[in-house]
């Protein structure tokens, strides 16, 4: 973002559409609520799961 604020001058369009959609974080959920849902699915009867799968339940 640093850099399209320091190039806005050359680019104005370009960096105020790159400032708008790069500032988006990177999910709305709340950290809290990923890290509960992340603590009921891999729970000490579920140490086996695999890492990728649960990787790609988590990101479901």
């Amino acid at each position: 973002l640093d850099w399209w604020r320091a190039h806005a001058q050359i680019f104005p369009k370009l960096s105020q559409i790159a400032r708008k959609y790069l500032g988006i974080p990177a999910t709305s959920v709340s950290s809290e609520r990923l890290f509960s849902h992340a603590n009921n699915l891999i729970t000490v009867k579920r140490t086996r799961l695999d890492t990728d799968l649960a990787g790609k339940m988590l990101f479901l």
